[in-house]
């Protein structure tokens, strides 16, 4: 029981750190109104924001599943547990944050999207595989 919590906090967390990358992506005009920068600034900052977030969550995640996996093969249960946690943070944030009816998004962000969520179970794939210890004992 204790093995599936952590695997689902785990999981979790993964769902957060992508949810807070695109979500700062998609409100780029809500920050630029909010802070009275131009976009240029603003994409400069995500971008920076986005870099420092994912070398930190690479650490933490990396970090926590040494910690709370160790050897265990269900830990590649993540690659598909992260999935229904971010579409309930995908879909619970705008309840909470409308978002105005005139902020459309540009096609070059839906593809930055997509190919994030597409290439995200990846990323997981080589946390876990770097996370997981090597096997030198071979059992006859």
């Amino acid at each position: 029981m204790r093995f599936f919590i952590k695997l689902n906090t785990i999981s979790a967390l993964y769902a957060i750190a992508l949810f807070i990358a695109i979500e700062l992506i998609v409100n780029v005009s809500h920050i630029s109104t909010l802070t009275g920068w131009e976009w240029d600034n603003v994409y400069f900052a995500i971008a920076v924001i986005n870099v420092i977030g994912l070398l930190l969550s690479t650490f933490l995640f990396v970090c926590l599943t040494k910690k709370w996996t160790i050897g265990r093969k269900y830990s590649y249960l993540s690659l598909l547990l992260w999935v229904p946690y971010f579409i309930l943070f995908f879909s619970f944030f705008p309840v909470v944050f409308p978002i105005n009816a005139g902020v459309t998004l540009f096609p070059r962000f839906s593809l930055l999207i997509y190919g994030s969520v597409i290439l995200y179970p990846v990323y997981i794939f080589f946390i876990n595989l770097y996370a997981s210890p090597l096997r030198t004992d071979y059992e006859e």
